[in-house]
C-alpha cells in the first residue's frame, strides 16, 4: 500500500468520518468511544486485572506470572496487549488484515496509544514485526507498520520499519504449537541499522501475541545488537490453556 493512499484514505476519514460502529454497524452516538458505540465498548473483551507482570495475561490473584513466563524464559522484558483474543477482535483484525479496511488502523492504534500511555515505558525507537517482501507484495501493506505510524504520530516518538527485516519467508504460524513456531522462525529476522538500537529501549509492535514466538525471535536480534530494553505492544494475546 502507498503512502500515496494511506494519506489519500486519511484525508476521506477526516472529511467523511464514519458513523457507524465497526463492531455491530450501528449508527454512532456521541458517546461512542473512536468508531465503536457505547454498548459495544462496554462489552470489548479487555484484559482484567490481575495481569502477569510480564506477558499482561489474565492470572489468579495468588501469583505475579503466569504460568507459561514461569516455564518460558523470553528475550523482551515486558509485553502488553489490550484485549483478549475473542471473536469480536479477532473479526476486526482480520477486517483490517485482509479486508482492505485500512481505517481500523486509527480504531485499533486508539487502543493502543491508550495502553502505551498507562505503561510507563520510556520508549526511544518503535519497530514493527516485518513482513517478508513476498508477504507484504501480497497483502499490499503491512498492519503492524500502520499500527506503528499511527502511534507514531499520536505519541510523538518515532517508528522505523528499515531498522529490522524478515530474511526469510517462513510458513504460516497458523496451527504451529510452540516448539514448531519457534523452529519456524529460527533466523528469520535481522537487523540492518544496529546503530538504530544500540543502547535504547525499543518497542516491538504487533497485532497479536500467540505464543510470542514472533516476538522473542524479534527481541533476540534485537537484543543482540545492543538493545537496552524490549517491550513488546499488541492488540491482542490469546489467553493460553
Amino acid at each position: 500500500m502507498s503512502q500515496l493512499q494511506l494519506l489519500v484514505d486519511g484525508v476521506l476519514d477526516f472529511l467523511y468520518p464514519r458513523i457507524d460502529c465497526v463492531c455491530c454497524g450501528k449508527r454512532l452516538e456521541k458517546r461512542a468511544v473512536h468508531g465503536i458505540c457505547k454498548h459495544c465498548y462496554d462489552n470489548m473483551p479487555f484484559i482484567p486485572e490481575p495481569k502477569c507482570t510480564i506477558c499482561s495475561r489474565p492470572i489468579s490473584p495468588e501469583t505475579q506470572i503466569c504460568m507459561e513466563c514461569k516455564y518460558h524464559s523470553h528475550s523482551y522484558d515486558q509485553a502488553l496487549a489490550v484485549f483478549e483474543y475473542s471473536i469480536v477482535i479477532r473479526e476486526l483484525i482480520h477486517r483490517y488484515k485482509y479486508g482492505g479496511e485500512y481505517s481500523l488502523s486509527r480504531t485499533l492504534g486508539f487502543f493502543l496509544s491508550e495502553q502505551l500511555k498507562e505503561s510507563g515505558w520510556k520508549v526511544d525507537l518503535m519497530i514493527p514485526v516485518p513482513l517478508h517482501k513476498n508477504r507484504q507484495k501480497s497483502r499490499g501493506f503491512n498492519q503492524s507498520a500502520l499500527l506503528g505510524d499511527y502511534l507514531s504520530q499520536r505519541n510523538r516518538i518515532p517508528c522505523r520499519d528499515d531498522v529490522l527485516i524478515r530474511s526469510m519467508d517462513t510458513l504460516s504460524q497458523t496451527g504451529f504449537d510452540r516448539d514448531k513456531r519457534a523452529e519456524n522462525l529460527k533466523d528469520a529476522f535481522m537487523v540492518l541499522a544496529p546503530q538504530a538500537v544500540k543502547d535504547k529501549n525499543i518497542l516491538i509492535i504487533d497485532d497479536v501475541h500467540t505464543t510470542g514466538a514472533t516476538v522473542d525471535s524479534c527481541s533476540r536480534v534485537l537484543r543482540s545488537a545492543g538493545a537496552k530494553k524490549i517491550y513488546v505492544l499488541t492488540i491482542a494475546t490469546v489467553v493460553l490453556d
